[in-house]
């Protein structure tokens, strides 16, 4: 297991351990699910996306970045992991982000198993790892940005209030405005990302740590001439746990959406 002290996300490395060796006959999937108080859900989770590992034409790899859970998720991770054997988990000191915890799952999968792609997935239940299936078929073909969508035929969301659909329309209204990035659903969390798209997103200086590191990490695919393809897939109510969104994540989406669209994004510089 690795315990990092510091995200990568905030210019502090880790330790790696040495990419492990493979035989290189399927491309490689690193599955980076952050969680945070997940321990009813993660085991469901896991157990069904092992039931379609056999039929991807990718391997698969589950990454399970956790801050610091105080219901057992840690360990509950730990015990799959014994279980199934391609379970990695990250522990973190604390509530980091959304955004950090995917750049520290990004990093960790580049560096130690040089994973041809890195997905992002929620850990609440709400993307369905059937969709996988489409997702990585899509990838296979050479895209380098998979979206699961909401918002192409199709797609949609389950039991979601007006207030919740306004506010997911209005989201996807404000990143095409400002954004103009080649997707229907900008603010899905569901994502297949090459490696070579990943590379890229490690130039940028992203100030984003929580839920708008997904449309500042589209935006930066775009300025990096990625290819981009959506599936659709049917959202999920949360079955278990507390969603993490709030007022704060809210007026931060809309600050970084609104700063990236009128100032872009800067690449880091480079060290001598």
């Amino acid at each position: 297991m690795v315990e990092p002290s510091q995200s990568a996300f905030q210019k502090v490395s880790f330790e790696m351990q040495a990419p492990e060796p493979r035989t290189k006959t399927k491309l490689l999937l690193c599955q980076v699910i952050p969680t945070y108080n997940e321990v009813e859900n993660v085991p469901v989770l896991v157990e069904r996306i092992e039931n379609l590992r056999e039929n991807l034409p990718f391997d698969l790899m589950i990454v399970v970045v956790d801050d610091n859970s105080s219901d057992g998720t840690a360990e509950k991770v730990k015990e799959l992991g014994a279980k199934f054997g391609n379970i990695k988990l990250i522990q973190r000191p604390g509530l980091m982000g959304l955004g950090s915890a995917y750049m520290d799952g990004f990093a960790y999968s580049i560096s130690n198993f040089n994973a041809d792609y890195v997905g992002e997935m929620d850990a609440d239940l709400q993307h369905p790892p059937e969709t996988l299936d489409d997702m990585v078929k899509r990838a296979s073909e050479g895209i380098d940005v998979v979206v699961a969508s909401r918002y192409i035929p199709g797609g949609g969301a389950t039991d979601w209030s007006l207030g919740r659909r306004l506010v997911s329309r209005g989201a996807n209204l404000l990143t095409k405005i400002f954004l103009r990035v080649p997707v229907k659903d900008a603010t899905s969390g569901y994502r297949l990302i090459s490696q070579r798209a990943i590379n890229g997103l490690f130039e940028f200086q992203l100030s984003s740590k929580g839920y708008s590191f997904q449309v500042e990490s589209l935006y930066a695919y775009k300025k990096l001439g990625m290819t981009f393809a959506e599936v659709p897939y049917q959202f999920e109510i949360r079955r278990a746990g507390e969603t993490k969104l709030n007022t704060k994540e809210m007026w931060r989406f809309f600050r970084t959406t609104v700063k990236t669209g009128i100032l872009g994004l800067k690449k880091k510089k480079k060290e001598n």
